[in-house]
């Protein structure tokens, strides 16, 4: 217990603070305890970033997810080469008891056109827990965008056209009828 006293910072606005200077075994329960343990870890939960990197291509979107366990002021940010992110985050709170919440937060990036490397940061009032990933383009990736929308706006009208045509042979079916 005295790890956990020595790592963390106290927060004046809980128990915590006049129990946990206490390394002696005088203390109140054994489930209290347990309890204070808990909350005073930050902890992010698998997938970590690292276990999202699927290779990401240029030009196409991508979704990155992460999940932390902390006491109720747990909150989680991100960072993209070290900056914040002007990304729209989403974010879902479980509370879990009294003092714990599991905190699930991702992202939707648009098109990624360099390498970048993103950060998940999970802190509270009793520690922190980072994630990183670093995404990079596929060699010749860059080289291949222009054919690859090419080909997508090459398909987009062949459909297009087929489907005014099926329009015009349904109108002039039923003219004759």
């Amino acid at each position: 217990m005295s790890l956990f006293c020595a790592s963390s910072p106290v927060d004046t606005s809980s128990s915590l603070s006049s129990s946990s200077s206490s390394s002696s075994s005088t203390s109140s329960s054994t489930k209290p305890h347990s309890v204070e343990a808990r909350e005073a870890e930050v902890r992010l939960l698998p997938p970590l970033l690292k276990d999202q990197a699927w290779g990401v291509h240029a030009q196409e979107a991508f979704l990155l997810f992460c999940l932390a366990l902390g006491p109720s002021d747990l909150q989680i940010h991100w960072l993209i080469n070290g900056h914040m992110l002007d990304t729209p985050i989403m974010e879902h709170r479980l509370p879990l008891g009294q003092k714990e919440i599991l905190v699930s937060s991702w992202l939707r990036e648009g098109a990624l056109i360099k390498d970048a490397r993103y950060h998940c940061v999970a802190e509270a009032s009793t520690g922190s827990d980072t994630s990183e990933v670093d995404l990079r383009l596929t060699i010749g990736d860059e080289e291949s965008v222009p054919s690859r929308d090419l080909n997508q706006w090459r398909g987009a009208l062949t459909e297009h056209e087929q489907l005014l045509k099926r329009w015009a042979e349904a109108w002039e079916s039923c003219d004759g009828h």
